[in-house]
């Protein structure tokens, strides 16, 4: 490995990690070496071998290429967690890892708060709820692989692993001291609509439809009482806001006293994360300036969130 390498792969490692992480503990980790060896590559008196580089790469998800061709060390690392074929199940448990232990390394902070906006039901509200965990999965499945033999909702069985995964995320998510959401208008509607369309094409019978509809409606008023006590997980605060302006993905914002992370959702399951400084900021930013754009209902704003959740409602009895 040449030295020009060498100091792209620590630059981007820095990038890539929280700001007050120790870099060289952190490669002592994972390298199983030595203080003054890694030091020596810190330095660039050594340079990283082959095996240490991809070693690296694969736990930061830093891509090799980007290495090669950086020339800019103002160019923020980008981490990526994508679900890919043939591994569709260990990748899905890697990326709700991911948001397990970012939500872990907040516990311990009493200011530790999440900013988010959603056009999708937050992993957050839907995981505890089995049927509705199911059908995203199905549903997710459906768009990527294809059911073959028609694979009916009934035949279909949530992974135990799966099943697993989510009662950790639901855990460790509850410890943020402060959360904020902004929440899409139509984002129960859309998932009503995606379960009428599997009801169509006979994939789906009324008898599921209706226990899916039942979850949804006990989601609802579980968080309706959420949102008029602005309390929830044991005394955590949190608020919802209604957007009036339509955004295109889901964003999540973490904060504490030690460190920030960015986290853009796409492909459904999957996300793009940063913990560079210049990219959070953006990143807070553009969530405040959504929460400016809507309407607050939590605590406060009680004609709007009993006018927001009694719609929802109606739709579903509509729609299902």
């Amino acid at each position: 490995m040449n030295q020009k390498f060498s100091e792209n792969l620590v630059s981007a490692i820095k990038d890539v990690l929280p700001d007050k992480t120790n870099v060289a503990i952190y490669l002592m980790d994972l390298l199983s070496l030595g203080k003054e060896a890694v030091y020596r590559r810190l330095r660039g008196a050594v340079s990283f071998d082959i095996e240490e580089s991809a070693l690296i790469s694969k736990d930061l998800n830093i891509s090799l290429d980007h290495i090669i061709g950086m020339k800019s060390k103002d160019k923020a690392v980008f981490s990526l967690n994508l679900i890919q074929r043939p591994d569709i199940q260990e990748d899905y448990c890697r990326f709700v890892d991911n948001y397990i232990h970012a939500f872990h390394r907040l516990k311990p902070y009493s200011n530790s708060k999440s900013y988010s906006a959603y056009n999708v039901i937050p992993f957050s509200f839907y995981t505890p709820y089995d049927l509705i965990s199911k059908f995203y999965w199905y549903k997710w499945l459906y768009q990527m692989q294809g059911f073959e033999n028609t694979l009916k909702f009934s035949e279909f069985t949530l992974p135990q692993k799966i099943s697993d995964v989510h009662k950790r995320f639901t855990e460790e998510s509850r410890f943020v001291e402060n959360s904020s959401f902004v929440l899409s208008r139509d984002m129960f509607i859309s998932l009503a609509k995606d379960v009428d369309f599997f009801l169509r094409l006979n994939l789906l019978t009324k008898e599921e439809v209706q226990q899916i509809k039942s979850e949804l409606l006990d989601l609802l008023t579980n968080l309706e009482s959420i949102a008029a006590s602005g309390v929830w997980n044991g005394g955590k605060e949190i608020s919802f806001y209604l957007s009036n302006l339509n955004f295109e993905s889901s964003y999540t914002y973490l904060e504490c006293s030690d460190f920030e992370l960015s986290i853009l959702r796409v492909f459904s399951f999957g996300s793009i994360h940063s913990f560079k400084n210049q990219v959070c900021e953006v990143h807070k930013d553009w969530l405040n300036s959504l929460r400016r754009s809507s309407t607050l209902i939590s605590q406060s704003g009680d004609v709007h969130r009993a006018e927001y959740f009694n719609e929802q409602k109606i739709l579903l009895d509509a729609i299902l």
